[in-house]
């Protein structure tokens, strides 16, 4: 499990429990660094700050369905210029659509860097809101996910969390309305 105290700097944090499991937003006091995710909860007390509840309220709304686009100051803790270009690409794939590794690739300009892709995806420390769980195999599959734990991407927890959060954005995402 990931320390709380980063080089002596404050970490803000408030956990709550959601139909997939435990999600603990973190915050340096300014953006939110990472978000983590797991089965069982912390035996942390809670330190929220403004940025660690927003994100909660946002998250909760995500998860009722009611918001499709975050709006939260954003630091991912531990990326580069270059990782941070690839997340920020990441938040451009729409609600409810599902990509490729190779067309994530190719939406940030590197068509031929699907590893890339993945291994942006893979170190994401802000999933959901960064949205890594719409990025696929070429052939459909799911791949793998981290997503916030610290379970091995391959772990079934981790692959049924990526599959729920398709299957929600699938079953809420906005339809053509037909008359």
């Amino acid at each position: 499990m990931p320390q709380l105290t980063e080089h002596l700097e404050t970490l803000y944090f408030t956990s709550f429990k959601i139909d997939f499991g435990w999600i603990r937003p973190i915050s340096n006091g300014q953006s939110l660094i990472r978000l983590d995710w797991n089965q069982t909860g912390w035996n942390n007390i809670d330190h929220p700050d403004n940025v660690s509840r927003e994100t909660k309220s946002q998250l909760k709304a995500f998860f009722a369905g009611h918001l499709h686009q975050f709006n939260l100051p954003l630091a991912p803790i531990g990326k580069s210029a270059a990782g941070k270009r690839w997340l920020d690409v990441m938040t451009q794939i729409p609600y409810g659509t599902v990509m490729t590794y190779g067309e994530f690739a190719t939406i940030a300009g590197k068509p031929k860097a699907a590893r890339a892709a993945g291994s942006a995806c893979a170190s994401n420390p802000i999933p959901i809101i960064y949205p890594c769980h719409r990025v696929v195999r070429a052939d459909g599959s799911l791949g793998n996910y981290g997503g916030g734990s610290d379970q091995h991407p391959t772990h079934p927890d981790n692959l049924a969390r990526k599959s729920d959060l398709l299957r929600l954005e699938a079953n809420s995402a906005p339809h053509a309305a037909y008359d």
